[in-house]
């Protein structure tokens, strides 16, 4: 992990603890997540940062090479894929928010995060975090806000909505 503008980064998540934490007890079976967050909400781990403002992010593919580490951009802007088992966060089991590493957009909510195969894998996105095109018959994820690549969705995920982000 590095640090870049503020974040703890990954190849392509930031992690943000929860930052009021309510007294909930674990879900028995897990249920769509469908909670907007404020940034005033959100602090990321270590640097008490809210993402970046829209305005800031970069407008160019050289502006996203200066701005993130040679691996990050080759994931998040060429579209490449990140070693299997290599990951920060593939193991990582705290509450929070993953957040997109090229700009701070909140993602995945941990609850969603299970343990599928050698990336972290959640079954559902924050309402309006992640979209989708097709790419060489696959089904890609993108993160709405400066269109990073975040991997893969497959139909082959846990209830309640069979998919594997």
């Amino acid at each position: 992990m590095r640090e870049s503008d503020g974040y703890a980064d990954s190849t392509f998540f930031s992690f943000l603890p929860y930052v009021k934490l309510s007294h909930r007890r674990p879900m028995d079976t897990p249920q769509p997540v469908r909670k907007k967050w404020e940034k005033s909400q959100l602090a990321c781990e270590g640097c008490g940062s809210s993402p970046i403002d829209a305005a800031a992010l970069p407008s160019t593919e050289e502006e996203w090479r200066r701005k993130l580490a040679p691996e990050q951009f080759e994931i998040l802007r060429q579209r490449g894929t990140e070693p299997p088992y290599s990951g920060a966060y593939l193991h990582h089991k705290r509450n929070g928010l993953y957040a997109c590493a090229g700009c701070g957009q909140p993602l995945y909510d941990s609850r969603t995060k299970y343990d599928a195969c050698g990336w972290p894998s959640f079954w559902d996105a924050l309402p309006g975090s992640v979209a989708t095109r097709e790419d060489r018959g696959s089904v890609e994820a993108v993160c709405t806000r400066c269109e990073g690549h975040l991997g893969h969705i497959f139909d082959d995920g846990p209830p309640p909505t069979g998919k594997r982000h």
